[in-house]
C-alpha cells in the first residue's frame, strides 16, 4: 500500500484545527491539548517513517530521502516543547504546531515559490510563540524585532525570486545564471542566513531566544535552525552555478567565531546559549559550504544530520534544564549541583558535549562535520570553526565550575519544577551517539543513499 506523500504534513495540520477546536469550547481540557500536541508531532514522525519507501516527486513538493531525513530532525527538535506544553493555551498550542507545519512544507518543496510560502508558514506563529510564551514587554518587544528580521528575510527572498526568474524564466533549477540571476540566488541566500542567524545578520536572534520561555527557546534552536539548513541547502541545488556557495564557509568561519567570542561575555543564561547557538550555526554554514564545494556528496548531506541530530539532543536539553530549575543568571546557578544531582549531572554531560569534549555525541558531530570541510580543502574556515570550539570550552567548562564548586548564594529563590526525566533522557541520546555514532550514522546513511 503506498502512503499518502503528504500524511505527516495532513497530521500536524489536523492537530493545528484540532487545538482550535477544542479551544471553541467553555474550558477545554489541558490534558487533551497536551495529548493533542504529542499525538501530532509523534504521528506526523510515525507516518514519515512510513512513507520513506515511498519516493514521490511533483512541480511543487516532493518526498525522498533527503526531504524524510529533514523531516525527522525537525520532529525531533519539536518534541521536547510538545512533552512542555501545559495545555493551558490552546492558541499557544495551534501555534507550535503551525510553525512546525510550516518546518515540515519547507522540507518537501522542490520550487522556489513553494520555498517561500512554506518560509513564511512557519515564521509567522514562530514570532507569534516567542510573543505569547511569557508574559511582559521584554516577550513582546523581542517577537516585533523577531517579526521586523522575518520580513526582511521575506523581502529579500521575493526580490531574489524576481530577479532569478527574470534571468531563467524558470521558478525551478537552473544551471547558467547571467549577473542578474547570480544577483537573485545572492538575495535568496542572504534570507536563508537571516533564519540560521549567521554574523553580521544575527541582531535579533540574542532577543527573541533570551525574551522566549526555555522551552520555546530549545525549539526555535533546533527544529527551526535544521529548517534554515535545509532551506540553504534547497538554495544550492536550485542554483548550482550561484557564486555565493564559495562564500559560505567564510560567512561560517566567521559567524562562529564572533558567537563564541560574545557568548564569552553573557550572564543570562538564555542570552549565553542562544550566541552558543549562533556559534553553532556558523559550524552548521561550513558544513554546507563543504558540502557544495564537493559536488554536493552524500557523506556532506550525512555529516550534517549527525550534527543536527545531536544538536537537537544537546540545545533542547539545556534550555530543558533551564526551564526544570528556574535558573537564569550564572550567578543562580553557582552551587546548586548537590540540590538537584540527576538533573546537574545530566546537565554537566550536555556542556561538555556542546563543548565538543570525547567521547560525547558533540564531539563526534563537530569532528564529523570539520572533517568533510577539510576534505574539501576548506583548510582555514576548518581552523576557525576548531578554534570557535577552544573557545566555547572556556564558557561550557566555567557554568560546570559553577553549578559544582562554587559556592551558592541562599538569597536567591530556588525551585525546580518538574521535568528532568527529560534532561536525563537527552543527556542520554548525546552520550549514545558519542559511544555508538553508527546508531545516528547508518540512519543519516541510509537516508542518503
Amino acid at each position: 500500500m503506498t502512503m499518502m506523500p503528504m500524511a505527516p504534513q495532513a497530521a500536524l495540520a489536523a492537530g493545528v484545527l484540532g487545538a482550535l477546536s477544542l479551544g471553541l469550547m467553555r474550558r477545554p481540557s489541558a490534558l487533551a491539548l497536551r495529548a493533542l500536541a504529542v499525538a501530532a508531532v509523534a504521528g506526523a514522525m510515525l507516518l514519515a517513517v512510513c512513507s520513506a519507501a515511498d519516493g514521490y516527486a511533483s512541480a511543487i513538493v516532493l518526498s525522498d530521502s533527503k526531504s524524510i531525513g529533514w523531516q525527522y530532525l525537525i520532529y525531533l527538535g519539536a518534541l521536547p516543547l510538545a512533552l512542555w506544553l501545559d495545555g493551558e493555551d490552546d492558541v499557544l498550542v495551534a501555534l507550535f504546531l503551525g510553525a512546525t507545519l510550516g518546518m515540515s512544507l519547507l522540507a518537501a518543496a522542490s520550487n522556489l515559490p513553494m520555498l517561500f510560502i512554506a518560509l513564511e508558514f512557519m515564521s509567522l506563529p514562530a514570532y507569534l510563540l516567542v510573543a505569547r510564551s511569557r508574559r511582559g514587554d521584554r516577550a513582546l518587544e523581542a517577537a516585533i524585532k523577531y517579526f521586523f528580521a522575518g520580513g526582511v528575510a521575506g523581502a529579500l527572498f521575493m526580490l531574489g525570486l524576481s530577479l532569478y526568474y527574470a534571468d531563467t524564466r524558470s521558478l525551478a533549477a537552473s544551471t547558467a545564471l547571467s549577473p542578474l540571476g547570480q544577483a537573485g540566488a545572492g538575495l535568496m541566500a542572504a534570507a536563508a542566513l537571516f533564519k540560521l542567524g549567521a554574523f553580521p545578520l544575527n541582531w535579533w536572534l540574542p532577543d527573541a531566544y533570551d525574551a522566549a520561555a526555555p522551552e520555546v527557546s530549545g525549539f526555535l534552536s533546533t527544529a527551526m535552525k535544521s529548517a534554515a539548513v535545509l532551506f540553504l541547502m534547497r538554495l544550492c541545488e536550485l542554483a548550482p552555478e550561484a557564486g555565493f556557495s564559495s562564500f559560505l564557509p567564510a560567512v561560517g568561519a566567521i559567524t562562529a567565531l564572533a558567537g563564541s567570542v560574545m557568548a564569552l561575555r553573557q550572564e543570562r543564561l538564555q542570552r549565553l546559549f542562544a550566541y552558543s547557538s549562533v556559534a553553532n550555526a556558523g559550524l552548521l554554514i561550513i558544513g554546507v559550504g563543504a558540502w557544495a564545494a564537493s559536488g554536493r556528496s552524500a557523506e556532506g548531506v550525512s555529516a550534517l544530520l549527525f550534527f543536527l541530530g545531536a544538536y537537537a539532543f544537546m540545545s533542547n536539553g539545556t534550555f530543558s534544564f533551564l526551564k526544570f530549575s528556574g535558573l537564569e543568571t550564572r550567578t543562580q546557578l553557582k552551587g546548586r549541583g548537590a540540590a538537584m544531582p540527576a538533573a546537574a549531572a545530566a546537565f554537566t554531560v550536555l556542556l561538555f558535549s556542546l563543548g565538543g569534549i570525547p567521547p560525547t555525541g558533540g564531539f563526534m558531530a563537530k569532528l564529523l562535520l570539520l572533517w568533510r570541510a577539510v576534505d574539501a580543502e576548506l583548510f582555514w574556515p576548518a581552523a576557525a570553526g576548531a578554534v570557535s570550539a577552544l573557545i566555547s570550552l572556556a564558557y561550557y567548562l566555567g557554568m560546570t565550575r559553577d553549578l559544582w564548586f562554587e559556592k551558592a548564594d541562599e538569597s536567591v529563590s530556588f525551585r525546580p519544577d518538574s521535568g528532568a526525566a527529560l534532561v536525563v533522557a537527552c543527556a542520554v541520546g548525546v552520550v549514545l551517539l558519542g559511544a555508538a555514532p553508527w546508531l545516528m550514522s547508518s540512519l543519516s546513511g541510509a537516508l542518503t543513499r
